[in-house]
C-alpha cells in the first residue's frame, strides 16, 4: 500500500512517527516523500511514482506488462512526464520526457498508462530487434490494433521509422505464422512484398506487381482438403495465364529453410523485374 507524506499527516501520524517508522523498516521510502507499507510489489512501486509524480503516465515496457502484451514483470518502472519536468531518479525507475495526447492514454487498475498501440510502439523503439519481433508477432491482431500502429507511424513521433520496419516485418497482415517469417525474411533482402493483396476475385499471400509475382504459403491443414485443392490449382492457372509468376512453399520447408526459400523467391523476383 502506497502512502505520501501528506496523507500520513492527515491521517495523524506525527512527523517523528513516521521517520521511527522508516527506520525499523514498517514504512519503505520509495521516492522522496512516498512510503510503501511493507516490501514494495511491482504494481506498489507502479502506484508510488503516480502518487510522487500525478503527471506521469506509465509507458514503455511497464505499460506492455500492465496491458498484458509482456508475461514477465519488468526490473525497472518505466513512465512518461512533461517535459518541463526535471526529477532525479532511483535505479528502479525510468523517466521519459514528452508531451502525450489525451488519445494516447488508457487506464489499468487505477493507473494512467499509454495505450496498447502507443506501448507497442515505444518498445519497439527501445527493444533489441529480436525481443521486440517477440513482442509484436503474437500480439498485432489481437490485443493491438494493425491499423492504430500504422497511424501512429505516419505520426512525426520518436523513433517511427524503426518500428515502421519492424511493422512491416511482422507482416501485420498475414494469417500465419509462416508467412510472418516469410516476411520478416523477405524484409531483410530489402523486398517489400504487399501482403494479403487482392488480385482480381483472389486474395494472395505476397504479391509483387512490378514483376507480377505471386508467393503463396501452403499449409497442409488449410490446403489439403479436396476442394480447397482444386480451387488453389484453378486461381494458379488464371493468374499464370495472365502472365503472373506463382511461387509455392509449403508452410514445413518455411519452417525449415526460410532463408533457402526466400532467396530462390528474391532471385526470380529481380530477374524478372529486369
Amino acid at each position: 500500500m502506497i502512502r505520501t507524506r501528506s496523507e500520513l499527516l492527515a491521517e495523524g501520524i506525527p512527523v517523528g512517527t513516521i521517520n521511527d517508522r522508516c527506520r525499523r523498516g514498517v514504512y519503505r521510502r520509495l521516492l522522496p516523500r512516498t512510503y510503501c507499507l511493507g516490501a514494495p510489489t511491482t504494481l506498489d512501486r507502479c502506484h508510488a511514482v503516480i502518487a510522487w509524480q500525478p503527471r506521469a503516465i506509465l509507458s514503455h515496457r511497464t505499460a506492455a506488462w500492465l496491458h498484458g502484451l509482456l508475461p514477465d514483470e519488468p526490473t525497472r518502472v518505466e513512465a512518461t512526464i512533461p517535459k518541463a519536468s526535471d526529477r532525479c531518479t532511483p535505479d528502479w525507475l525510468r523517466l521519459y520526457r514528452r508531451r502525450l495526447r489525451a488519445e494516447w492514454i488508457d487506464e489499468r487498475y487505477d493507473l494512467p498508462l499509454t495505450t496498447a498501440a502507443l506501448t507497442m510502439f515505444d518498445c519497439a523503439s527501445v527493444l533489441p530487434e529480436r525481443e521486440a519481433d517477440a513482442l509484436i508477432d503474437p500480439n498485432v491482431g489481437r490485443r493491438v490494433s494493425g491499423p492504430a500502429l500504422l497511424e501512429l507511424c505516419e505520426s512525426h513521433l520518436h523513433g517511427s521509422s524503426t518500428v515502421r520496419r519492424q511493422l512491416r516485418e511482422a507482416a501485420i497482415h498475414a494469417a500465419s505464422e509462416p508467412e510472418r517469417l516469410f516476411a520478416r525474411a523477405l524484409n531483410r533482402r530489402g523486398m517489400r512484398l504487399l501482403c494479403n493483396h487482392p488480385i482480381g476475385p483472389y486474395r494472395c499471400d505476397f504479391v509483387d506487381e512490378r514483376s507480377r509475382t505471386v508467393i503463396e504459403i501452403d499449409g497442409r491443414e488449410f490446403h489439403s482438403e479436396s476442394r480447397t485443392f482444386r480451387h488453389d490449382r484453378r486461381r494458379q492457372n488464371e493468374l499464370m495465364l495472365d502472365g503472373w509468376l506463382v511461387l509455392r512453399y509449403a508452410a514445413a520447408d518455411v519452417y525449415q529453410s526460410v532463408d533457402r526459400c526466400v532467396d530462390e523467391a528474391t532471385a526470380a523476383i529481380r530477374r524478372r523485374r529486369r
